[in-house]
């Protein structure tokens, strides 16, 4: 058979170029081993640019691309990579892992699964899909695989790390501690294992936080609170709490104190949680009655799932927000459910209603709807909707037979160092009564907080609102001034 001449030329050439490919791909590589990743990137996008079917030189490049924080482009070059070689496992590990990082945690999940159906033992793979689960909130599925992990390598260091973290975030500090000391037998130098043994150890520590807070409407009410509380991990899954206060209220004709106490804990197990607390409060006032009540609150919260959750909860307590009321010997009785769900990965909804039984037999039910949407990193924007209304017409208390609110609203984030600033507001209509207007309201609110250790913070938030929302008497100006510290002891 005779071979044409125009044939021959391409192959060729391709002899020609076939030692320097190999060398561009070995001076990628040996880069590569030597943690230059800078230059090997260079170097595996040359060897790409005259091969690029070159799968190991994709597979590093979505690598790179993904430790810059490039997820959508470390996705496209690892699924060119998956094309090229469907069944490579670590290309497809990698894949699931990227989309895990990206929040795509059912995506994720289907990856690792189809890996895992063609080798069950696959220990990168099981540990991926496990770390998604944790991320997700699937704290039960999590903890059986990243203890299954431990039980098949009880000297699997990274495993031990992901279960001590997982303790953490179960807020059981103790066990974290645990873990995160089998992991350094393990491995000495293991920086995360050191970092959970110092938060596990913050975390457990007793907590104090003090508010100062100042209050001032346009019908003249002045308020200023002040509360101290503290609280402690007493058991793995379980929080004690306490705190103290006053409130001074004060307005054109009278003077009111409120001093109050309370005691309680929190509850937690996997995808449940349950507070209770009681406490007592002392009232005094100019003209009203003098008098000292039992206060009680209990909730029920359960997360259905990574992305929904529900809660209810009851509260009895007496109705003492102004220098009036503190006088009016009036207790509430209050019913709650609320429920919150994302519906993609930056949109969320959140609603809420409530009953309350009051003692001057009023009654008041309540409604909330709020839609938010994360339009970048820092800037979230949203409408929220608010009904209120009374059976009937209260004395010393802004009572409406019906009062709506529809406001948009959002809220922008920024934070540098330990360092943070946040400025929020809204802009809306309101309709005070059954008969009433259609009326123009909004409101500001900016905070400034200072961080540092573990759950250190010392924070300071102005408030403004034009709206009778904000106001026990139905104000339409209300200014607020707060003050906070926390410290762990």
């Amino acid at each position: 058979m005779t071979i044409s001449p125009r044939h021959l030329l391409p192959a060729a050439l391709l002899l020609c170029a076939a030692p320097a490919l190999r060398a561009q791909s070995a001076t990628a590589d040996s880069l590569w081993a030597a943690g230059e990743y800078a230059a090997a990137r260079g170097a595996y996008e040359r060897a790409l640019h005259d091969n690029p079917g070159w799968v190991r030189g994709l597979f590093r490049l979505g690598i790179l691309a993904a430790w810059d924080g490039r997820l959508d482009s470390a996705l496209a070059l690892l699924r060119d990579a998956r094309e090229m070689e469907p069944a490579e496992p670590d290309v497809r590990i990698w894949e699931a892992k990227v989309l895990a990082w990206q929040g795509r945690y059912r995506e994720a999940t289907l990856r690792y699964d189809s890996l895992l159906a063609e080798q069950p033992g696959h220990r990168d793979a099981r540990f991926g899909r496990a770390q998604a689960f944790a991320w997700s909130g699937r704290h039960a599925e999590a903890d059986r695989e990243f203890r299954a992990l431990v039980a098949a390598d009880p000297a699997d260091a990274e495993a031990l790390v992901a279960l001590a973290q997982l303790r953490q975030w179960q807020g059981r500090p103790d066990e974290a501690s645990h873990y995160a000391a089998r992991a350094l037998t393990v491995a000495p130098e293991d920086r995360a294992a050191r970092e959970i043994q110092r938060q596990a150890r913050v975390l457990s520590r007793p907590r104090v936080e003090v508010v100062l807070g100042f209050g001032h409407d346009s019908d003249d009410n002045n308020t200023a609170w002040q509360t101290v509380t503290t609280s402690l991990i007493v058991a793995d899954g379980l929080r004690g709490f306490a705190g103290v206060g006053a409130l001074e209220a004060s307005d054109p004709v009278q003077d009111g104190t409120r001093v109050h106490g309370e005691v309680g804990a929190t509850w937690w197990r996997g995808d449940l949680s349950l507070t209770g607390a009681v406490g007592a409060r002392r009232l005094r006032s100019d003209f009203g009655i003098d008098r000292s009540t039992a206060t009680v609150r209990t909730a029920l919260g359960l997360r259905l799932s990574p992305t929904a959750g529900v809660g209810v909860g009851y509260a009895r307590t007496s109705f003492d927000e102004t220098a009036a009321l503190i006088g009016g010997d009036l207790d509430i009785h209050d019913l709650s459910a609320d429920g919150d769900v994302e519906l993609t990965r930056s949109l969320s909804l959140g609603v809420g209603g409530g009953i309350g039984f009051l003692s001057d037999d009023n009654r008041r039910t309540s409604a909330v709807v709020a839609l938010t949407q994360r339009v970048a990193p820092r800037l979230t924007i949203g409408v929220y909707g608010r009904s209120l209304s009374y059976r009937g017409k209260g004395t010393g208390y802004f009572s409406p037979d019906r009062f709506l609110v529809a406001e948009g609203r959002a809220a922008w984030t920024y934070a540098v160092s330990r360092w943070e600033t946040r400025l929020s507001g809204g802009l809306g209509v309101q309709q005070v009564g059954s008969g009433g207007s259609a009326q123009a309201e909004g409101h500001l609110e900016a905070r400034l907080a200072r961080r540092w250790a573990t759950i250190n913070e010392a924070g300071l938030a102005l408030g403004y609102s034009h709206s009778a929302i904000s106001s026990t008497t139905g104000a339409f100006d209300y200014y607020t001034l707060v003050l906070n510290l926390r410290l762990g002891l």
